[in-house]
C-alpha cells in the first residue's frame, strides 16, 4: 500500500542536504520511491515523499540515507501515513 512520508531535520540547510545527496551518488532513484519533494522550513529541512510501502521507506532511510548524513542531526519528525489516493493531479 502506498504511503506518504515526512521526515524533518532540525538545523539542516540546503547545502547540507545537497552534500548528503552527493555522498549518495545515486544515478537511479531508490527502490520504492514514487514522488519526492523537499525544502527549507523554519529551523531546518523537510522531506516529503510518496513510497510504494512503509517498508521501502524504512529500508532506504535507515539503511542508506541516515548513514550518509555522517553523524548529522537525527530527524526530529518522522511520519508514515497510509494513503487513499496518490498520483498526479489532472487539470481540466
Amino acid at each position: 500500500m502506498p504511503v506518504a512520508t515526512l521526515i524533518e531535520f532540525p538545523g539542516v540547510t540546503q547545502e547540507q542536504y545537497d552534500r548528503v545527496g552527493a555522498r549518495l551518488g545515486r544515478s537511479e532513484p531508490p527502490a520504492g520511491i514514487l514522488h519526492h519533494a523537499c525544502g527549507a522550513v523554519p529551523g531546518g529541512w523537510r522531506v516529503m515523499d510518496i513510497w510504494e510501502s512503509a517498508e521501502a521507506f524504512d529500508r532506504f532511510i535507515d539503511g542508506t540515507y541516515l548513514p550518509a548524513t555522517a553523524g548529522g542531526p537525527e530527524p526530529s519528525r518522522r511520519e508514515v501515513v497510509p494513503v487513499y489516493h496518490a498520483g498526479a493531479v489532472r487539470r481540466e
